[in-house]
């Protein structure tokens, strides 16, 4: 058994990043394009099953209520190249993140969603968050084969899962870049990621340790901060249904559903709108938004100065 001390190190050399905010900052900034005048998502979180493996308890999916709101299966064929073909005609260039309220993994054909992807939108920038509990040497090959570009696994049961997910790699000729590990066990106190408490479902202060965290005073709702979630990016379940972002699984503010209207129209139609120009203001009033404790201004401050640009230029 290797000493504490042999971990820690490795722990130190490996490909482990316990935050992906620089690396998706970077992405949300290159991928900032404009349509007619108008500034365009960077990331589209994708969420193609609705259904986990595991039953964090951070999680809203291990929640009561989520259970009263959440939804089932898989999304439907017909509505993802519905998705894909209204992106395709905005030029869509950014992110296509498979992540959401799941585990994508569980889906059975997700190399061919991702081939799909591929074939539609070849200058898009494909990801999939995992937890690796049911990936295979001939999974991850068919992934990558199909044209995933990065891999990003949540790792939750320790640092022996380093060793695990490096050598699966290093097996099929993939480098760090392509398989990102992420600390999400708990160690020193925390799980390696700024917790948040999912739009209010959940208690995130529960999951820290008062000796080895510093602890922020108790927070009054709705917090007075500026949020840049809907200004870069937007979220979709399986049920076609759109938010203005991953934070509010309990459907507390659903701005459109793209199986009957165009994702252009739902991301610069009146509900998403209101939400930006409220959130431009520090105003988090919003029912998604009220008892939401994510700091939301650590991604997409170009976005967010092009659509305060935009609003100033309509009101002149």
């Amino acid at each position: 058994m290797e000493s504490s001390q042999a971990i820690s190190k490795k722990m130190e050399s490996a490909p482990v990043i316990d935050s992906t905010t620089k690396r998706k900052n970077a992405i949300a900034a290159a991928r900032l394009v404009t349509r007619s005048g108008t500034p365009i998502f960077s990331i589209v979180e994708i969420s193609v099953v609705a259904a986990c493996n595991r039953r964090c308890s951070f999680c809203p999916v291990s929640d009561d209520y989520y259970k009263t709101v959440g939804l089932s299966g898989v999304m439907k064929q017909s509505l993802y190249e519905k998705l894909l073909n209204d992106l395709k005609s905005i030029e869509f260039s950014g992110m296509i993140l498979f992540s959401g309220e799941s585990e994508p993994l569980l889906h059975k054909r997700l190399d061919r969603l991702i081939s799909r992807t591929k074939e539609i939108l070849p200058n898009t920038q494909i990801e999939v968050n995992s937890n690796g509990d049911l990936l295979t040497e001939t999974k991850l090959r068919s992934l990558f084969e199909a044209g995933l570009d990065t891999l990003s696994i949540s790792m939750y049961d320790g640092p022996h899962q380093i060793d695990e997910f490096t050598k699966l790699r290093e097996k099929i000729g993939l480098n760090s870049s392509q398989v990102l590990l992420r600390r999400r066990y708990f160690e020193d106190g925390n799980f390696g990621i700024n917790m948040t408490n999912r739009g209010g479902l959940v208690d995130s202060d529960a999951f820290k340790d008062p000796e080895k965290t510093t602890t922020l005073p108790q927070q009054v709702f709705p917090i007075n901060q500026e949020c840049y979630y809907p200004f870069y990016m937007l979220t979709v379940d399986v049920g076609a249904n759109v938010t203005i972002c991953s934070h509010d699984w309990a459907k507390r503010y659903v701005v459109g559903n793209f199986a009957e209207d165009h994702i252009f129209d739902i991301w610069t139609g009146p509900r998403f709108n209101t939400a930006r120009k409220s959130l431009a203001k520090c105003d988090r009033s919003l029912p998604s938004c009220r008892e939401c404790n994510a700091i939301g201004d650590l991604i997409g401050k170009d976005s967010f100065s092009a659509w305060v640009n935009h609003y100033a230029k309509e009101s002149e």
